[in-house]
């Protein structure tokens, strides 16, 4: 799986799942370790299989876990990373 790298080029896990948005199939979030990272700011690089988050790796270890999609667990979500809907 693709392997990613947090805000300072740590490794922090691999890639476990993907979550899309049913309505509009558009990647929402990849989840490493069981923590959902909103996929509106990663970089890929398909070449290496590597994934760069814009987060340290002390924010992705105390997102929220992963669980079944809800506007309230989206909101929670972004607000951990402060992300803007």
């Amino acid at each position: 799986g693709y392997r990613v790298h947090d805000s300072s080029g740590e490794e922090v896990g691999e890639i476990e799942d993907t979550v899309y948005d049913a309505p509009s199939d558009v990647l929402k979030y990849v989840v490493v370790r069981g923590r959902p990272i909103p996929a509106e700011q990663i970089e890929v690089d398909a070449g290496d299989q590597r994934v760069s988050v814009p987060y340290e790796a002390r924010i992705i270890e105390s997102a929220p876990r992963m669980e079944e999609l809800s506007g309230a667990f989206d909101e929670a979500v972004h607000e951990h990373y402060e992300v803007q809907m």
